[in-house]
C-alpha cells in the first residue's frame, strides 16, 4: 500500500502544473538559443558567399578562404554564446545524431529542430531585405547569381558525388562535435575545435557540394530565394539526407572508436 501511495504522489509531483510549466519554460529557452545561434551561423556564412561574390573574387581560392573562415567563425561564436543553454547544435543532423546516440532526450528533439529551421527562416528573409530593398542591380544579381548565399551542388560531379561529399563532411563535423565535447576534453577549446572543421569542410567540399552540412543552414536561403526560384527547393532533399546520414555515420563512428 505504500509503494502505491508513493508512486501516486509521485505522478502528481511530476504532472503538476508547476513541473509542467518549468518544462515548457525550458523547451521555450532551448529553441530560443538555437533559433539564435542557427540564425548566426546562416547570416554569416551566405551573406559571405554573397559578399564575396559582389567583390568579383568569389570564384577564387581567395574567395572559398572566406567563405570557409565566415562559416567557421559563426559556429565558434554560437558555441561560446548559446552552449552552454543548449550545446550549440545549431543543426537538425547533430539534434538526430545526439537523439540516436542517447545523448539528448525525445522531448528535447522538436525544440531543437523547430528552433533551427526558425532561426534559418529569419536570417534567410532577413537577406532578402538587405540585399533587394534598393532595387540596385548589382546587389540584386549578387543574391540572385548565388540564391541568397545557398548551398548548390556542382553538377559536373553528379548527384552521388555531391551527396556523398555531404555524408563524407558531416561525419566529420560531428565526429569532431562529439569529440571536442566529451566529457574527458577541455570544454574551453571546443568551439575553436569545432568552427576550424566546419570551415576546413567547407574548403574541401564547398566546390563540390556547397558544403552544407547542415539542413537549417540550407532551408534559410532556400525559403528566401524561392520568391524569385524554386531550383534550389528542388535540390533540397540532398542537404537534408546527406546530413542526416552523415550525422548518424559519425556519431556511431565516434561511439565505436570511444
Amino acid at each position: 500500500m505504500g509503494v502505491k501511495q508513493g508512486a501516486s504522489k509521485q505522478a502528481l509531483y511530476t504532472y503538476s502544473p508547476a513541473r509542467i510549466r518549468f518544462a515548457m519554460n525550458q523547451m521555450g529557452r532551448v529553441a530560443l538559443a538555437e533559433a539564435y545561434g542557427t540564425f548566426l551561423l546562416t547570416m554569416i556564412g551566405p551573406g559571405t558567399i554573397m559578399a564575396v561574390t559582389l567583390l568579383d573574387f568569389g570564384g577564387t581560392g581567395a574567395g572559398l578562404g572566406f567563405i570557409g573562415l565566415a562559416h567557421g567563425v559563426a559556429l565558434l561564436l554560437a558555441v561560446y554564446t548559446i552552449g552552454r543553454v543548449t550545446g550549440a547544435h545549431i543543426n537538425p543532423a547533430v539534434t538526430i545524431a545526439h537523439w540516436a546516440t542517447r545523448r539528448v532526450e525525445t522531448k528535447k528533439v522538436a525544440p531543437y529542430i523547430l528552433g533551427q529551421l526558425a532561426g534559418a527562416s529569419v536570417a534567410g528573409f532577413i537577406q532578402l531585405a538587405l540585399w533587394t530593398s534598393s532595387n540596385s542591380p548589382i546587389l540584386v544579381q549578387a543574391a540572385r547569381s548565388t540564391f541568397f548565399g545557398d548551398t548548390i551542388p556542382n553538377l559536373e560531379f553528379g548527384i552521388g558525388a555531391v551527396l556523398l561529399a555531404e555524408v563524407t563532411g558531416t561525419a566529420i563535423l560531428v565526429f569532431t562535435v562529439f569529440g571536442a565535447t566529451d566529457k574527458a576534453a577541455d570544454p574551453s577549446r571546443a568551439g575553436v575545435t569545432i568552427g576550424f572543421a566546419l570551415a576546413a569542410m567547407v574548403w574541401m567540399f564547398g566546390p563540390i557540394s556547397g558544403a552544407s552540412l547542415n539542413p537549417a543552414r540550407t532551408w534559410g536561403p532556400t525559403l528566401a530565394s524561392s520568391i524569385f526560384s524554386l531550383t534550389p527547393l528542388g535540390n533540397l532533399w540532398i542537404y537534408v539526407v546527406g546530413p542526416v546520414l552523415g550525422g548518424l555515420l559519425g556519431a556511431f563512428l565516434y561511439d565505436a572508436f570511444r
